[in-house]
């Protein structure tokens, strides 16, 4: 049963359509958004960090608002 679970993962990794599901004109949306996801987590904790609980509230719905306008066009 272990092998058959290690072949079929490899068969799904292995697949070249993994390396080719992005289309050719792909832009840096994706990537943008790891980034400003990541930014936004952390500004978002030191808000809390900083000005605690309620602040934190206030600010997240502006920080993510931010992050998602600061994104690349698609």
């Amino acid at each position: 049963m272990k092998r058959l679970a290690t072949i079929t993962a490899g068969t799904i990794l292995g697949s070249p359509a993994l390396a080719l599901a992005a289309e050719h004109n792909a832009s840096y949306r994706g990537i943008g958004m790891l980034y400003f996801f990541i930014i936004g987590v952390l500004l978002i904790y030191g808000v809390y960090d900083s000005f605690g609980k309620t602040a934190m509230y206030v600010a997240a719905p502006v920080i993510l608002g931010w992050c998602y306008w600061m994104l690349p066009p698609v």
